[in-house]
């Protein structure tokens, strides 16, 4: 059996993110959660909405595919330092994912980009990580099964 399209877009998605140069470790997850063994800086790729968009001939159907990226940086509550380089990687990541198709992901089409504050605001424990986000919609034009 054939990989689902969201699989597809996920796993595409981090190839385009691994892409990048001096990139932090990618990985895709279920969600977006910090594990005790991971190493920090991280990209976590994980599966967001699932949405069906336009509709056709009762058999051709747009189906919008929402990827959550989470970047998670040590922030150490020190709120001045490597805010350009965190930027520039920011902007990295949208360049790299913001494009007109997923290559490997034929039926992949377009992207919708929408991000978080570069800085979310957390308190207790979590103060001690900056995190960003970006959620990438991907369409897709596939046949609908009945």
């Amino acid at each position: 059996m054939a990989s689902s399209v969201f699989w597809e877009a996920l796993v595409y998605t981090k190839q385009r993110l691994e892409a990048i140069p001096a990139i932090p470790t990618v990985k895709i997850r279920k969600k977006p959660v910090l594990l005790q063994e991971d190493t920090i800086p991280i990209i976590l790729v994980t599966p967001g909405k699932e949405k069906v968009g336009m509709e056709a001939f009762e058999r051709v159907v747009e189906y919008i595919y929402e990827i959550q990226i989470t970047m998670i940086r040590p922030g150490n509550r020190i709120y001045e330092a490597d805010v350009e380089s965190f930027l520039k990687l920011r902007q990295s990541i949208r360049n790299s994912l913001y494009q007109p198709n997923l290559p490997g992901a034929d039926t992949v089409i377009d992207a919708i980009i929408e991000t978080t504050a570069p800085f979310d605001v957390v308190s207790g424990d979590a103060g001690n990580y900056d995190i960003s986000g970006l959620i990438i919609r991907y369409k897709s034009i596939e046949e609908r099964v009945s």
